[in-house]
């Protein structure tokens, strides 16, 4: 297990902006500070480090949908209006992210009573500018709970799921309402529909929908997607379900996530607050609160975890045991948050949620849960509400709101593959509170934050990028002893933001810099007979550095050596050496040939005598390998 080290933020005695470190970006306004700012609708980021954020915001008295992009190469670009033509107020933005700067905007408009509408526009790569709107359902009902959640692979194909919500009826408990979860599939051009609800029950209501316990839906690299909701069970308890969705079309089962019992006893309380993330090939995991029934087994609120294997494994169709990861053994945690979680491709999770006035992250594998550790310093008045990704090399990213008086901000820290964190406070320039926030990973490390933050008369978008260093990468060398100088080839580290320039060292001299390329030619001058160490450098466009896993590189260009000496008694010896054993790869386990030149001949590997019944003279001629392959054929006279 990759155990998660701690992420530790120092935050002065006020929310400033500080000097960016070099893997934390300078805070970019979006937008504003304007009084036309409505809200933070979310932020989105790909595999390769192109994303985007998507908030709200008046223009003639309307309120429209606006988004603004994130080039990894060429950085944040000015926020344009994305429902345009459109002439009502919009609502409920969501964002998806693809490769090559591809972007994909949800919304609702509204149309009239019980049948407003819901849209999207996408962002092609190399794009200037959204294409028009496109609808994808056309009656989503009175859009007072749509809560759209979009999911995009990287190649473009993306799933969205939704709520149509009906108004509470008289037959409706409190709190709840009849209502259809639904979905669609975006191939790169257009919606397509399931054509049926995803819910479980249709004929059961749904609580009404809030923050936190809204459906969520992720996608993997293959363009499988993961769906998780709140529904009630047959006892009419909120619970999790989840069930996957297909690249083809297909649904899966509705599975059920969060348990009706509890140590062989009843859970009769709900779940009220769940997150959810995918990795890899569908590895999935989902952390979720599960409350408290007087009687029960539970003697309080529970930040619980369940996985489930990618969709290769046999058991991809249901999700495991839920374990309790909030790190108060028996005993129930004080007021205990929202949860966040993140998976990496195997199944290791970070989950993190506020404790009390903390924001703790804890980290799990299959076997282990680790103890809580803290990300805010003790000097915040809220919680955090904090968000997590985390990547299959161990890198992560947390980010958290912290408030102190009438000042706020956005805690982030990043912490390399390495182990080492970096951690920075940071505020837009117009101060305030933060009223909302999101972020969005690529899988590598990278992340994207964005927030609002100000007053009602004047609030400001802002958002900053984490970039992490290349991931950690092999270089490839001979296994065995060679004689001619290779070709060096190595991975390409997985990265995203930016280009990666490379460079080459032998026992930690530089031998080349500057590469694009992930191949040299080494020059026989630079270097030594014998083991040498090489490495290669990756330096990202930040000027971050990850060295490679150490190679060895084998190298012997020297000939096996023959002495052949006389002794008495018409006795002569021959014997094969190839030098030191530090610089040469040694004689070849195969053995020396040896002609005696009196008709006689003998082999052996490192030494041989012979007798001769003459006086001579006669030529020896012997024929020796090394294990590099380096090759000898010498002959001497003798006159015994």
């Amino acid at each position: 297990m990759r155990l998660l080290v701690s992420f530790v933020l120092l935050l002065g005695a006020a929310c400033l902006p500080g000097t960016a470190r070099a893997s934390i970006s300078s805070l970019t306004p979006i937008d504003g500070p304007s009084a036309e700012i409505v809200d933070f609708g979310g932020v989105a980021m790909a595999p390769d480090g192109t994303g985007g954020v998507v908030y709200r915001k008046r223009v003639d008295g309307r309120i429209h949908i606006f988004a603004a992009q994130f080039d990894s190469r060429g950085g944040w670009r000015a926020p344009q209006r994305v429902d345009n033509g459109q002439r009502f107020d919009s609502s409920w933005p969501a964002i998806g992210a693809g490769n090559g700067g591809r972007l994909v905007v949800a919304w609702v408009q509204e149309y009239g009573p019980s049948t407003d509408r819901l849209y999207s526009a996408a962002l092609d790569p190399g794009a200037r500018r959204f294409q028009p709107p496109v609808p994808i359902d056309l009656n989503v009902g009175e859009s007072t709970g749509t809560w759209p959640s979009i999911a995009m692979a990287p190649s473009g194909n993306a799933f969205i799921s939704y709520l149509a919500m009906q108004v509470p009826g008289a037959a409706d408990p409190p709190g709840y309402a009849r209502g259809e979860l639904r979905g669609a599939r975006y191939d790169g051009a257009l919606w397509s529909g399931f054509g049926f609800p995803l819910n479980r029950n249709t004929a059961a209501p749904l609580r009404l929908p809030a923050a936190g316990a809204t459906p969520r839906l992720t996608i993997d690299v293959q363009g499988n997607g993961l769906l998780a909701w709140q529904e009630p069970d047959d006892q009419f308890v909120d619970r999790v379900w989840a069930r996957r969705i297909f690249g083809s079309g297909q649904v899966g089962i509705a599975t059920l996530v969060s348990p009706a019992t509890w140590e062989e006893q009843p859970l009769r309380a709900g779940v009220d607050q769940f997150s959810l993330d995918t990795a890899g090939f569908g590895q999935g995991a989902i952390a979720y609160r599960q409350l408290a029934a007087p009687g029960g087994p539970l003697p309080g609120p529970r930040i619980m975890l369940a996985t489930i294997p990618e969709v290769s494994s046999p058991d991809a169709a249901r999700f495991g045991a839920p374990r309790i990861v909030d790190g108060a053994g028996a005993a129930a945690p004080a007021a205990v948050g929202p949860p966040s979680v993140a998976v990496d491709r195997v199944g290791d999770t970070a989950t993190v949620f506020g404790l009390g006035q903390r924001s703790v992250l804890v980290g799990a594998d299959d076997r282990t849960v680790n103890p809580p550790e803290r990300l805010d310093d003790g000097r915040t008045s809220i919680p955090g509400t904090p968000v997590v990704d985390l990547a299959a090399s161990g890198a992560s990213v947390a980010a958290w709101q912290v408030r102190r008086g009438g000042a706020g901000g956005i805690g982030v820290s990043e912490r390399r593959s390495d182990g080492v964190p970096t951690a920075q406070a940071l505020t837009a320039p117009v101060g305030g509170i933060v009223s909302g926030f999101a972020l969005a990973g690529s899988g590598l490390g990278d992340a994207i934050v964005g927030w609002a933050q100000g007053p009602e008369s004047g609030p400001q978008i802002a958002a900053v990028v984490v970039d992490a260093p290349p991931d950690p990468f092999a270089v490839q060398t001979p296994v065995d002893w060679v004689r001619t100088v290779p070709e060096l080839q190595w991975e390409v580290p997985a990265h995203a933001i930016g280009g990666v320039k490379y460079a080459v060292t032998v026992d930690d001299d530089t031998v080349a810099e500057n590469l694009t390329r992930t191949k040299l030619a080494l020059r026989s001058r630079n270097l030594d007979d014998g083991v040498q160490v090489v490495q290669v450098i990756a330096e990202d466009a930040g000027g971050q550095e990850t060295t490679s896993r150490p190679a060895e590189l084998k190298l012997d260009r020297r000939k096996p050596r023959v002495r052949v000496q006389r002794f008495r008694n018409r006795l002569v010896q021959v014997r094969v050496r190839d030098g030191a054993r530090s610089s040469t790869s040694g004689a070849d386990t195969g053995p020396a040939s040896m002609r005696w030149g009196d008709g006689k001949r003998s082999s052996a590997r490192r030494t041989a005598s012979h007798r001769y019944a003459g006086g001579g003279p006669f030529t020896v001629t012997v024929r020796a390998t090394d294990k590099a392959g380096n090759r000898v054929t010498t002959s001497k006279r003798v006159s015994p």
